[in-house]
């Protein structure tokens, strides 16, 4: 992967629907050049998909929660667990393996404080999960693309 192609990665980080002929504008190649590039990156597994950037607040889940999870199980198989817990009122949005204490971390979206405390409760219900800590986002400074 050369700077080009890191330059391509980096703005369609920033405007995943930027089209190929503003890319090749924007790099200093061919509307050709780009297409083959983007897609060797994806054949090469280093672009996997697009993502849509949500307005959580629309779609009724306004409140970001990070919950860290000590199970005795391995992370995976605590975090597979932890992502059946999703529902219209809370959604698991990340699931991390982490070192320390913990070893799970998830990044949630949910509804109100109902719903995050119901979310605590069925972490905290099933067999194995040992402890949970939560933290409650104030504010978001930078998020994904945002960091570009």
């Amino acid at each position: 992967m050369d700077t080009t192609d890191q330059a391509i990665v980096r703005l369609l980080l920033a405007q995943g629907r930027i089209s190929h002929e503003q890319l090749a504008q924007e790099v200093h190649l061919s509307r050709p050049a780009v297409h083959e590039r983007i897609k060797r990156l994806q054949e090469e597994k280093i672009l996997r998909g697009y993502k849509a950037v949500v307005d959580w607040g629309a779609l009724g889940l306004p409140l970001s929660v990070f919950i860290w999870v000590r199970g005795s199980g391995t992370a995976r198989e605590t975090g597979r667990v932890l992502l059946q817990l999703s529902n219209s009122s809370a959604l698991i949005e990340e699931c991390h393996s982490v070192t320390g204490e913990w070893c799970v971390m998830l990044k949630a979206r949910v509804a109100d404080s109902h719903a995050l405390e119901t979310l605590i409760e069925q972490i905290r219900a099933i067999e194995g999960i040992q402890g949970t800590f939560t933290s409650l986002v104030l504010s978001t400074i930078s998020e994904g693309q945002d960091a570009l």
